[in-house]
């Protein structure tokens, strides 16, 4: 029996409640003592599982080369979650992640199964390992995912009757090697017998050429397929330093797997893909001096939660078990009154007593007091903070030391902070979750493996898209020229490329999906609401809780084009063909209807035109006879008026005139007798110088 697996087996029992030592216990149980168990590890446990549970690592692919399209690499990302679908592939997920935080590892495994009774084709299955001691791993292998082991084998049950029918010249042993944790199949029974399951890689030496176009293939395929690629003009490399063919010894590596019971091999076959199809899960892994320790999230958490049972339990013991607190009465005082003897036991709404004087001799003496209880026994303040203490230091090694308990009273603690401490509590535990992530990644590449050898066939196959919504699509369809016959494409082909997987972490689709329907709610508020409405309805629908969420999404998914496209693409192909002869009908009643209505339009214009030509013109008629009006009666007013203003000056001017040469007349005068006045003076000058 190996360390790791004994050790593992003691922190599983411890686990499941088995937490005080043996003797210990024993000896408690004969002096009747309590061993209680505050199981604070499980919750530990479950807290941790249930985080990696809400944030599960999901498979994406992408395409790498060797003609992977990213069309193909959407189909097969899709094949693999139709497979996880089909197999509730969550199931062994969880199951080995919750084994590697327990113990320090865990197994899920690649199987392929039939589709049903009547078919050939068969399907992949992602299936749990429930209990992981029944796994027999390599120990050599140094990869946490198992990835390059050599050989691995599986213990396993089958009923006798399905056994007989199966290998009916079989012998009926049972295999019975086995280590600790898988003996309890070792007995022998009636209805089931214990067989093994067997792994191994088998290398087999052969030399490896290189063509010409760049691919490879080896001695025994060449020699087969050398015709072939003679004729495509295909031919082995040459070193243009040697002249010699390019090669090198390599080996052929097949994985084979045999079907065992106690004494020989009854089922063997030859699997195809490159690795076990057997996926490992780790915890803590540590390399001491070569010897490998695993171990799992309980160890560590052990001695403290012992610590807090022997601390609860002494706190039980010393309240709960302990005396009574008796009652002090003088002598006499209870005299007749029996119900004071089980008072410490039953609920008494009144209680007597006799009245006792100090001195019974003397009845003026003073009354003694009533009984009085004693003290409650009170715990010991060491007991209650050792418990606190425990519980602390286990809360710690969990790798959760903030929690919300511990906050202040009364003190507001905010979003950030709580999210901080969230942050701190993952981080204590992160490597599981990434260990998980690890395994699932190599989950895809088995898948991936194995995808072009169980799915190489032309069928109608399921795939589920991220959004977690099924859809029909043909695989390896072939596309044929109508006239030669010849292939001209394989769409969907899962037969070659080379893919690569991509892991998807955090929260999942259904976190994610509540989160973005309150963001898409607040965005419906702004302008962008209206476009977002008209070409993603029937997304912002499925993305909602609420009951026939997904039947409104399907009835508003035709609603627009491309919406129309998927839906189309998921119906059968005779369906297709219904649906797109109505779509083309229906385009063409849609064309003609727009041309007529274009005709109708155009006819409407052109007599709506000529209607208002003629509204203008009338318009224009009526508004030159009223001009007309206007300006005939304003011309008259003018004329009168002028006339009136011109006989009004014309007599102003005349009279004018008038006074003018009246003027001119009076100033005529009497220009003529002042020059009659100066005359005269001048003749009567003359006539007086005579006379002198």
């Amino acid at each position: 029996m190996g360390e790791n697996t004994k050790l593992a087996i003691e922190d599983l029992e411890f686990e499941d409640g088995n937490q005080w030592p043996a003797d210990l216990a024993n000896m408690r149980r004969i002096d009747r003592r309590p061993t209680l168990t505050i199981n604070l590890t499980r919750s530990m446990v479950k807290r941790v599982c249930n985080n990696m549970r809400q944030q599960r690592p999901r498979i994406k692919v992408h395409p790498v080369g060797d003609g992977a399209r990213v069309e193909d690499a959407k189909v097969v990302g899709g094949l693999i979650r139709h497979i996880e679908t089909l197999s509730n592939a969550s199931v062994a997920y969880d199951t080995g992640g919750e084994s590697a935080v327990k113990i320090g590892w865990g197994y899920w495994r690649v199987i392929a199964e039939y589709v049903d009774e009547e078919s050939f084709d068969q399907e992949l299955k992602i299936r749990a390992i429930r209990n992981a001691f029944t796994v027999y791993d390599d120990p050599t292998c140094q990869l946490p995912t198992g990835q390059d082991r050599d050989w691995l084998l599986i213990t396993e049950e089958m009923s006798r009757k399905k056994y007989k029918r199966k290998y009916p010249k079989a012998q009926n042993v049972e295999y019975r090697r086995g280590q600790a944790g898988d003996t309890g199949h070792l007995w022998e029974s009636k209805e089931k017998i214990r067989l093994a399951e067997y792994y191994r890689v088998n290398k087999t030496p052969e030399r490896l050429y290189q063509l010409s176009d760049g691919t490879t293939l080896f001695e025994k395929d060449l020699k087969r397929l050398e015709p072939a690629l003679a004729q495509a003009g295909i031919s082995v490399a040459v070193d243009p330093t040697t002249g010699e063919r390019v090669s090198r010894m390599s080996h052929r590596r097949t994985i084979q797997w045999f079907r065992l019971n106690g004494s020989q091999v009854v089922e063997k076959r030859t699997l195809p893909g490159r690795w076990i199809p057997v996926v490992r899960c780790l915890g803590n892994i540590l390399d001491l001096n070569g010897q490998v320790r695993l171990r799992g999230m309980i160890r560590d958490l052990k001695d403290s939660n012992r610590m807090l049972n022997y601390w609860a339990t002494c706190e039980t013991e010393i309240v709960a078990l302990a005396p009574r607190a008796p009652y002090i009465a003088a002598e006499g005082q209870l005299d007749g009154h029996h119900e004071w003897k089980d008072a410490n036991q039953k609920p008494y709404s009144s209680m007597t007593y006799n009245i006792v004087h100090a001195n019974p001799d003397d009845p003026n003496s003073p009354v003694l007091p009533p009984p009085q209880r004693t003290e409650a026994v009170q715990v010991p303040a060491g007991i209650v903070n050792a418990r606190q203490s425990a519980k602390q230091d286990l809360m710690e090694l969990a790798g959760m030391p903030h929690e919300p308990g511990r906050d202040t009273p009364g003190v507001v603690v905010s979003g950030k902070a709580l999210r901080e401490r969230q942050a701190l509590s993952d981080i204590g535990h992160f490597q599981y979750y990434d260990n998980q992530t690890m395994a699932i990644a190599f989950t895809g590449d088995i898948l991936l493996d194995n995808i072009p050898h169980y799915y190489s066939t032309e069928r109608m196959q399921r795939i589920i898209g991220e959004d977690g919504v099924p859809q029909m699509v043909q695989i390896n369809e072939r596309v044929m020229d109508p006239q030669t016959k010849a292939i001209l494409e394989v769409k969907n082909n899962l037969t070659v490329g080379r893919f690569d997987v991509v892991m998807d972490t955090g929260p999942g689709y259904e976190t994610k999906r509540q989160e973005g329907q309150e963001a898409v709610i607040d965005l419906l508020k702004t302008p962008l609401g209206e476009p977002i409405v008209k070409t993603g309805a029937d997304i912002i629908v499925r993305n909602m809780d609420f009951a026939g969420a997904d039947d409104l999404a399907d009835r508003l998914l035709p609603t627009n084009e491309q919406g129309m496209q998927k839906a189309v693409a998921a119906l059968p192909k005779e369906a297709q063909g219904i649906v797109m002869a109505l779509q083309s009908q229906l385009k063409q009643a849609q064309q003609v209807i727009q041309q007529q209505a274009m005709e109708i339009k155009y006819k409407t214009n052109i007599e709506q035109g000529w209607m208002q030509v003629e509204r203008e013109k009338n318009q224009t008629g009526a508004e030159t006879k009223l001009h007309d009006t206007s300006i005939r009666a304003q011309t008259d007013v003018f004329d009168t008026h002028v006339r009136s203003v011109t006989a009004r000056d014309v007599a102003e001017i005349n009279a004018g005139a008038k006074l003018i040469d009246s003027n001119q007349d009076r100033t005529h005068e009497k220009e003529l007798a002042k020059m009659t006045a100066k005359a005269a003076e001048k003749a009567e000058s003359k006539s007086n110088g005579a006379a002198k």
